[in-house]
């Protein structure tokens, strides 16, 4: 887990010693145990490495300071920040190369499968001097070339310098778990692993995105698309490679994984379902558990996080498998609140009381988050649309302050099995549309049990799948509760766009059901909170890594038939079915959903009310050209009367202002 930095230029004079390590320097917390560099000449191949204050001692003797004057001409930099996880000896030092040095690679990530594929490659003549992934990645792409992504399990970002075929070569893993950031204005091409790095050069204009402004104000998307909050500043998709060559300043994207949609597996039990799912369930786990350093686990309560403590625990105790970096006992870390609607920590002291835990707990508050806004927004870099990022951060905090350098998490649970409420509308409509109606009535009937007259929202946003193409607009508008009204009028015609779904027949035949799944696990939702959860993590230099997203899993889920995930009103079916015997019986039957919740609206009518109240009056927020400063003012007004319930519009309006004069005033 690490930073990485690249910057080409055709003006060779532009790739500086400086500028690289100002790059670089900014990475600092993603990796504080190593700092390198590599200065290119992309015509002949010709490489000189560096290394920077905070360089391992022992490479002293083997490379020039950065700072040095350089000795030939460059037009391309590497620059890199360790986060020593695996090999932590100096053998790990990055800018890494191959035998010759004609491949050098900068890698943020961690191959899971490495020791499988360095043996693999070893019968194949390839030579290696470290024990990390890293240098698989270097072999594995000399020797399969592009088709070396097929082969990696784990998540990753990284660039390789090939100076045989004269190209930059650039992947991000298959679900976007690690962040790669990049510009390209037709002459110069610069990367990052964040957004801070590439404004660390002068020549990019620090300009907001007004489409992807109007997208987060009116909808609340944050990560849909390729675009950022910054214009010109683009993130590479999950499941994409990039290649670039200089000589041409051509840059190609390409898609190299993409979910099988429409396969389906059937004719199988409950009980076995439940048993494949559980292999490779635990078998990610196992995999997740390899590090040289210590490793906990992020227990919410919920479903996800607890059945990962769980299996963990059955590994080291039943199993008696030995982990290095575990010294015997699990850790956990857990945030909490004083307000009950959103305290998990009943749930949480179950899974600790039935498992061998060492159980580290925090609280949020509000006024926490008033004192460490500012440091939050700027780990996070873009505007996002809930406090729920703040209690996450809390999580990592303590974490850090407990000696733990890795940390695995329940992300991406409720997006692979129809965790949220909002996936029965979908169910709905599939059922409707298919013509089942006994299963419709059913799973209708069991939903209004569970949730009572709330269930009969999920039936009528069903419905409105139905509607023609034109009306759905106009019903949009007026059912939901957006962000509008307090828009500037003349800001909001020029954008018509609309970033969600608009309820299509399925992809790549798949039933409707499952084409709303792969849209918010691929687009919508799991994007942004991968996002939220990197730089939540790294932000205290911890590695976090989330075993619902081996790819395995995940396409081992998508295969399922949708009974599988919903039953008879009980979503994650099949997980709670693999879980049973392990779980506490409070946790596995569990029917709501709290997440990283957090007492939002009392934060902002008590702790965070000042911060509001001199937002909204303050000359930079009414010289905006995104707001209706004086129906802000009404909202805002009526919010504090209890008139009207803002919250979520609030805090927008808060988190964009703070991030425009952090960023681009």
């Amino acid at each position: 887990m690490c930073g990485i930095a690249g910057i080409f230029s055709s003006d060779g004079r532009e790739v500086t010693p400086d500028l690289l390590q100002r790059m670089t320097s900014v990475l600092k917390h993603r990796g504080p145990d190593d700092e390198g560099y590599a200065f290119i000449s992309t015509p002949d191949g010709r490489c000189e490495p560096r290394v920077g204050d905070d360089s391992v001692a022992e490479l002293g003797w083997k490379a020039g300071h950065v700072a040095a004057p350089l000795e030939f001409s460059v037009d391309l930099g590497f620059g890199h920040r360790r986060l020593s996880i695996i090999d932590l000896s100096a053998a790990g030092h990055q800018p890494m190369s191959n035998e010759d040095g004609t491949v050098w690679i900068i890698h943020n990530g961690e191959i899971y499968n490495h020791t499988g594929l360095r043996e693999e490659l070893k019968g194949r003549g390839h030579r290696f001097r470290s024990y990390t992934d890293t240098e698989v990645i270097v072999h594995g792409y000399e020797e399969w070339g592009v088709e070396c992504l097929s082969r990696f399990n784990g998540m990753w970002a990284f660039a390789v310098w090939d100076s045989r075929k004269r190209k930059i070569f650039c992947s991000r893993d298959r679900f976007g778990i690690k962040p790669f950031y990049y510009y390209f204005d037709g002459k110069r091409f610069l990367f990052a692993s964040e957004i801070k790095a590439l404004l660390e050069a002068d020549f990019i204009d620090r300009r907001p995105n007004d489409q992807t402004v109007f997208d987060y104000l009116a909808y609340w998307a944050e990560d849909c698309t390729e675009d950022t909050f910054f214009s010109g500043i683009k993130r590479l998709r999950g499941g994409h490679y990039l290649e670039f060559v200089p000589e041409t300043k051509e840059l190609r994207i390409q898609r190299y994984y993409d979910i099988r949609l429409g396969y389906r597996l059937s004719g199988l039990s409950d009980e076995e379902y439940a048993r494949r799912f559980s292999d490779l369930f635990e078998d990610s786990i196992r995999l997740r558990l390899i590090s040289d350093v210590p490793v906990g686990t992020c227990l919410s309560g919920g479903l996800d996080s607890s059945s990962i403590v769980c299996v963990v625990d059955k590994l080291m105790r039943k199993d008696r498998a030995k982990f290095p970096g575990i010294e015997g006992i699990q850790k956990t870390f857990s945030v909490r609140h004083d307000d009950k609607r959103c305290d998990e920590g009943a749930f949480i002291n179950e899974v600790v009381a039935r498992t061998a835990v060492d159980a580290y707990c925090t609280y949020a508050t509000g006024e926490g988050l008033r004192k460490d806004m500012l440091d939050l927004i700027w780990h996070q870099e873009e505007p996002f649309v809930s406090t729920r990022t703040y209690a996450q951060r809390e999580v990592y905090k303590l974490a850090k302050q407990s000696g733990v350098k890795v940390a695995l998490d329940g992300q991406g649970g409720d997006e692979l099995l129809a965790g949220y409420g909002s996936y029965y509308p979908s169910l709905f409509f599939h059922l409707m549309r298919s013509l089942q109606w006994r299963k419709l009535a059913r799973e209708f009937r069991y939903h209004v049990r569970q949730q009572g007259s709330t269930a009969y929202m999920s039936a009528l946003r069903a419905g409105y799948h139905f509607l023609p193409t034109k009306l759905k607009p106009w019903v949009r508008r007026a059912t939901r509760a957006d962000g509008r009204p307090c828009l500037n009028k003349e800001f909001t015609a020029a954008f018509t766009g609309y970033p969600f779904r608009d309820g299509g027949v399925g992809v790549g035949g798949a039933n409707f059901f499952d084409t709303y799944l792969y849209e918010e696990f691929e687009f919508f939702i799991l994007p942004r909170l991968l996002r939220h959860q990197d730089k939540n993590s790294m932000a205290f230099s911890i590695e976090s890594r989330v075993p619902f997203l081996d790819y395995r899993l995940v396409e081992f889920a998508f295969a399922m038939p949708w009974e599988q995930k919903i039953r008879r009103g009980t979503r994650k079916f099949v997980l709670r079915n693999a879980m049973k015997g392990m779980l506490p019986e409070s946790v596995a039957n569990r029917q709501d959903k709290i997440g990283f919740d957090t007492p939002e609206g009392s934060w902002l009518k008590t702790d965070l009310e000042n911060e509001i109240s001199e937002i909204i009056n303050s000359q930079s927020f009414r010289q905006r050209p995104y707001f209706d400063s004086s129906e802000v003012d009404r909202q805002f007004k009526a919010y504090r009367q209890g008139l009207r319930d803002v919250k979520y519009s609030m805090w927008r309006w808060l988190n964009l202002e703070l991030w425009l004069r952090m960023f681009i005033d």
